[in-house]
């Protein structure tokens, strides 16, 4: 395995405790990587701390921030600047440069289609999306071909068709979705039309998807990172798409544009079967982990033609479903090797400074009462599996009661 290919797994090491909100140390690093402590905290010490890496109630103990907005090749740069200083070629540089401009791509395309009041926020989603898809391609491109791969012989750019034609096999659904994302830019006066925006919308939300998949695969972070995931959700409800009404409101000529267009799309969506090209019958979008948690899902009618939003409001006893006394009894069931009782239990909502959470995705406040999600009793019983995890929030807590204490004690002979 190279040193590049060691440091992503420590990259992906510190994300995943990152997205889980976990403290660790430098044995549980050793333990996830090939590298021993010393290299581990050499690494920690040089570049990573107090910018990514920072100190968590002890020296030992460490929580991680801001490493999942970070990818591979930034991090990788990260560490060369740590051991060796080396500075990245022009080609590096301009990949960068391209998964960045991509990035950026995406993200206002993301924008400008969540922005209602926006007239043509549908041509302006295609056609940032398509560049978003074409700097990312080229990047691809370049990383593995090197820069003559992304030119032509009169040193212009590549356009996008040969980009596709060169990074994606013929019959992939990923391929399929994203020429015709290409043909509507290409025909926009006559296909990007608000009438064909609820048909669209299966074919937007397919492609943003495929983005945000192929994106973490060659750059290692999620575009999305730190930022809302319902704006991924872009599929509409809304009145079946009727020729007719496109030819009396925009003439013959573009109602037999999207009558052939609308033809082709169904005939593929049907011969491709494929939530990669559109969202088809049965599939369902959540936004959270588990479907039957999610705020969103989506679905078909029963002709499989139209996409259908239907909006659940979840109230805090679906999506925090324990009691104190009933994460308690779970965190138990989950754990036999561990017998968990009111005072551990609270030990580690004190050090881990849950109580300040009444909102949150792990607790939740209702009528004065605490209540706690599936995520967070996942969160304790991995935790448990940890040497010390657990003495260590017993201690802390019977430290800060024991200084309370003292504290009381005084105040009242002050008095």
């Amino acid at each position: 395995m190279t040193g590049k290919e060691n440091q992503i797994k420590l990259a992906e090491a510190l994300r995943e405790y990152e997205a889980n909100g976990e403290i660790f140390t430098c044995n549980m690093l050793v333990s996830r990587t090939p590298y021993p402590k010393n290299t581990i905290n050499k690494y920690i010490n040089e570049k990573l701390l107090n910018q990514y890496i920072f100190h968590c109630d002890s020296k030992k103990n460490y929580r991680c921030e801001g490493l999942l907005s970070l990818s591979n090749e930034a991090f990788l740069a990260l560490m060369s600047q740590s051991v060796k200083a080396k500075t990245p070629s022009a080609e590096e540089q301009f990949y960068i440069k391209l998964t960045e401009k991509s990035l950026d791509a995406f993200t206002l395309a993301l924008e400008v289609y969540n922005r209602p009041s926006l007239k043509n926020r549908v041509e302006a989603f295609t056609i940032m999306m398509v560049n978003a898809w074409e700097l990312l391609l080229k990047a691809e491109l370049l990383k593995s071909s090197g820069y003559d791969s992304i030119v032509d012989d009169d040193e212009m750019s590549i356009p996008i068709t040969t980009a596709i034609n060169r990074q994606l096999k013929e019959n992939d659904p990923v391929r399929k979705n994203l020429e015709h994302l290409v043909e509507l830019r290409n025909k926009a006066i006559h296909l990007l039309i608000p009438e064909l925006q609820q048909v669209l919308s299966r074919l937007f939300q397919a492609t943003v998807l495929n983005f945000q998949t192929r994106y973490r695969n060659e750059v290692g972070s999620s575009p999305l990172a730190g930022q809302s995931v319902g704006m991924l959700s872009l599929v509409l409800d809304g009145p079946e798409t009727e020729v007719a009404v496109i030819q009396k409101h925009y003439g013959n000529a573009t109602a037999k544009i999207v009558d052939k267009f609308l033809n082709n799309l169904s005939t593929t969506s049907t011969e491709l079967d494929s939530k990669q090209f559109a969202i088809p019958v049965n599939y369902h979008l959540a936004l959270v982990k588990r479907e039957d948690q999610s705020d969103v899902s989506l679905n078909v009618g029963s002709d499989g033609a139209s996409a259908m939003v239907i909006h659940k409001t979840v109230g805090p006893e679906v999506t925090h479903p324990y009691k104190t006394n009933e994460a308690i009894c779970e965190i138990n069931k989950r754990s036999p090797d561990h017998k968990i009782k009111s005072g551990a239990f609270h030990a580690v909502i004190h050090k881990h400074k849950l109580k300040n959470q009444t909102k949150s995705k792990m607790r939740y406040v209702l009528d004065d009462r605490p209540r706690y999600s599936e995520e967070f009793v996942n969160w304790f019983v991995e935790n448990l599996k940890q040497p010390e995890w657990l003495d260590s929030s017993i201690r802390s807590r019977a430290t800060y009661l024991n200084n309370e204490r003292k504290k009381n004690a005084k105040a009242r002979r002050m008095k």
